[in-house]
């Protein structure tokens, strides 16, 4: 084969994995959308979508079903983390807890921060563990991401590291 030819077939095959790696993306925004609704079409969402799409293509993975399948679940659940916490800055925000007794945690509202650090728990716990991980490990994930960030941790690596002891041990 000479240089010329090479370089088409390379070429070729850049095309053809972008191709894959688009319709992946277009797949599971659209399903994204239509299970989230019109209110989580963000430059934000779509950034996270694209950059999962491409560390699965990295780690190896080519099929697009299981491309889209895997970051349509990875959104999801970081759709649903920053639900609860906006869920508990507006609960705690509308009611007086009770101080907790000791041994108790008590509800906390996330700042924006707070979430975004634990949305960086799950992708971290995510990114360790196989692309077809049960829907019930990621919600053990995510409520022990929750617990421990509300009682105070707040280290995306901390509390990714806690959560998939967790995990391990339980």
């Amino acid at each position: 084969m000479d240089g010329e030819t090479k370089q088409t077939s390379s070429t070729t095959e850049v095309d053809a994995t972008t191709a894959a790696l688009a319709r992946a993306f277009d797949s599971a925004w659209e399903r994204f959308i239509a299970i989230e609704g019109s209110r989580v079409e963000t430059d934000d969402n779509r950034k996270r979508l694209a950059a999962r799409i491409v560390a699965l293509s990295r780690g190896g993975e080519t099929d697009e079903d299981t491309l889209a399948q895997s970051a349509l679940i990875h959104l999801c659940v970081l759709e649903e983390a920053a639900r609860l916490g906006s869920k508990l800055k507006t609960t705690t925000a509308t009611t007086t807890p009770a101080p907790a007794a000791s041994g108790e945690t008590a509800s906390h509202a996330f700042s924006p921060a707070v979430v975004a650090a634990m949305s960086d728990a799950l992708e971290r716990c995510m990114e360790a563990l196989p692309l077809q991980t049960p829907s019930s490990v990621l919600q053990f994930l995510s409520d022990h991401i929750l617990e421990d960030a509300s009682r105070g941790e707040h280290d995306p690596q901390r509390l990714s590291e806690a959560a998939l002891e967790a995990l391990r041990t339980r």
